[in-house]
């Protein structure tokens, strides 16, 4: 059986085409393709585990920034692919990884001490059943109010952009998330869940707690999706959807869509 995700339900989202290239025909570009923003955004949530993981193990040590700093550092030394792409111009790799340094910095700067809360885990995989479709995901954190009691399901998002506040409290993903947390803790059952998006460009928090009727909701739109991409594959009908974000898209050089996009384009 499929195990669908967030991510793999917003490929299909972004473009039919593209999920199919990526999920059923598991096409692998002759060169793997990353964006510079998505790998800065990946050595910042690697930075962070590694801060939380010890923060978790050791509660009453301070973990020092300069030790912080060092782990995103290796982190982008040794796991740099070979192509790097970068779409913005008159931007550089050394650009990005300035910019990742001070993004660390203020938020470290920010929340240290680090003892407004009890780290519960980090990098955790969740699992749930809705209507005998199989979703899963991974939590970048989850940890325990200290003042409140809370148990709150934290997402690192290094998006150079702002969503709107009625869009995130819509949002699926943490959702997702807080379905998985519940199941998984019952301990925590008399608890309320508060899922927070933290924008790290911006040093900004959104803070919700999801109501039932709005995970049902939710519920009900991922069984509708998860429907709609069955039938697709039913039907092997999956169609391009040509747009702005083609540009970063790993399978644009094979795309038919694309190349005549960029012909009518040109």
């Amino acid at each position: 059986m499929t195990v669908y995700s967030h991510s793999r339900l917003s490929a299909f989202e972004k473009c039919p085409l593209s999920y199919k290239y990526k999920y059923l025909d598991k096409i692998k570009p002759e060169v793997p393709f990353i964006g510079i923003e998505a790998y800065m955004g990946s050595a910042i949530h690697g930075s962070l585990e590694d801060l939380y993981k010890k923060q978790k193990r050791f509660p009453d040590e301070k973990v020092p920034l300069a030790q912080l700093l060092d782990k995103y550092e290796t982190i982008w030394k040794e796991k740099r692919p070979p192509d790097i792409k970068i779409i913005k111009e008159g931007t550089t790799e050394e650009d990005y990884f300035i910019q990742g340094k001070l993004i660390l910095t203020e938020y470290y700067q920010t929340h240290q001490p680090f003892s407004r809360e009890e780290t519960l885990s980090v990098e955790e995989r969740i699992d749930i059943n809705i209507e005998g479709f199989k979703v899963m995901g991974f939590i970048d954190r989850l940890a325990l109010n200290k003042e409140n009691g809370n148990l709150e399901i934290f997402d690192y998002k290094t998006s150079g952009t702002l969503p709107d506040a009625a869009f995130l409290q819509k949002d699926r993903q943490l959702s997702i998330y807080q379905m998985g947390v519940r199941k998984k803790y019952p301990q925590y059952a008399d608890r309320n869940v508060e899922v927070i998006y933290d924008y790290l460009k911006f040093n900004k928090e959104f803070r919700f707690q999801k109501m039932e009727d709005e995970i049902s909701a939710v519920k009900k739109d991922i069984v509708d999706l998860i429907q709609t991409i069955e039938l697709a594959s039913w039907e092997n009908d999956f169609k391009p959807r040509v747009g702005k974000l083609c540009r970063w898209c790993e399978f644009s050089e094979i795309c038919a869509a694309f190349e005549a996009s960029v012909r009518t384009d040109a």
